[in-house]
């Protein structure tokens, strides 16, 4: 078999995945031998607290071309995955997830990525059985993101995507510490396709994302790439300023017109319990605003690495002239 030239490298965010982690590292090195005289293996741990990083350790004894990157404590996948874009050096960079990502897929999808698209999303065909909060809770977030802020984003996409080296600059330019993956491919503006593939399940215990983290994973991401939350309250707001003005204008016209006025205590109570409704809701959405700016303004760094370990050889084909060996100089 013929072995493209091209540099790909693979981008995994781990997090406790001892038992299945071997299993993925053999499986995603024969792809790349097979396929390519150039590549890399670019594991990011979040934070694991079993045998993950040990697991890995022996894996570099026999395998070449792998990075492990150990964040100092676990920031989110999406945030690893930030780590391996920013540490990958590939022409074409693939991520994924060992749990659910079949390695055997990449060629084809890197293959259509090089024909022009500077994107290839992952769309699972076989989305898993889920309760029914989470199905309806899915669709309405596809619905928002499309119809409400026109973001393309394909439903059932997963972050098993295959992105151009231009792509991968663009998206790391992009320093938001709420960010998502699915999101920032879209909001880059490079062509995208999709690729309709059927996950795996390596590992007996399915990570599952309860209805709090749900929730809460689809505030953060509303609010981070769009003030359309801000606009509605604002409308709202307006709206009951109205109403009240109008209120206003019939308390002062029976007032003026009637003789004997009632004591409106309902309706005063009413009142008040719906403008004070309408502000607590304004300020809510206020308060995740100001959040965001707080976070944003302090110039933290996305994560922080604890430690780094490579394979003994990094680079398969030392003769590749685009490749920066660890002197900082460019191989000839």
């Amino acid at each position: 078999m013929t072995k493209s030239d091209i540099f790909v490298s693979v981008v995994a965010p781990l997090r406790n995945d001892a038992d299945i982690i071997t299993d993925f590292i053999n499986d995603v090195m024969i792809i790349l031998k097979d396929n390519y005289t150039n590549y890399e293996l670019v594991l990011i741990d979040d934070g694991s607290t079993d045998e993950t990083v040990q697991k890995i350790r022996e894996s570099l004894s026999h395998h070449e071309c792998i990075r492990l990157i150990r964040l100092s404590r676990n920031f989110g996948v999406e945030l690893a995955i930030s780590a391996g874009l920013d540490s990958a050096i590939g022409d074409f960079v693939v991520i994924m997830l060992p749990n659910e990502d079949p390695p055997s897929k990449i060629p084809e999808m890197v293959t259509i990525c090089q024909t022009g698209p500077g994107i290839v999303t992952g769309v699972r065909e076989n989305r898993p059985i889920e309760p029914m909060w989470s199905r309806i809770g899915a669709k309405v977030f596809y619905w928002y993101i499309k119809k409400i802020l026109e973001l393309n984003i394909p439903e059932n996409s997963t972050l098993f995507r295959v992105l151009s080296r231009q792509a991968v600059n663009a998206i790391i330019q992009v320093r938001d510490r709420y960010r998502y993956i699915r999101l920032l491919s879209n909001y880059i503006g490079y062509a995208q396709t999709e690729f309709v593939y059927t996950t795996v399940n390596r590992s007996s215990h399915k990570k599952k994302r309860g209805f709090t983290q749900s929730l809460n994973l689809a505030i953060d991401l509303i609010v981070a790439i769009s003030a359309h939350p801000l606009r509605i309250v604002s409308i709202v707001g307006l709206c009951a300023g109205l109403l009240n003005l109008l209120y206003i204008t019939y308390v002062i016209g029976i007032y003026l017109f009637k003789d004997q006025v009632a004591e409106g205590w309902v309706t005063t109570n009413f009142q008040s319990a719906v403008m004070f409704f309408f502000i607590f809701v304004i300020l809510t959405v206020l308060s995740e605003y100001v959040g965001r700016i707080l976070e944003e303004t302090r110039h933290r760094p996305l994560y922080y690495v604890l430690d780094e370990i490579n394979s003994s050889v990094l680079i398969a084909n030392t003769e590749r002239r685009n490749v920066v060996d660890l002197t900082g100089t460019v191989s000839e």
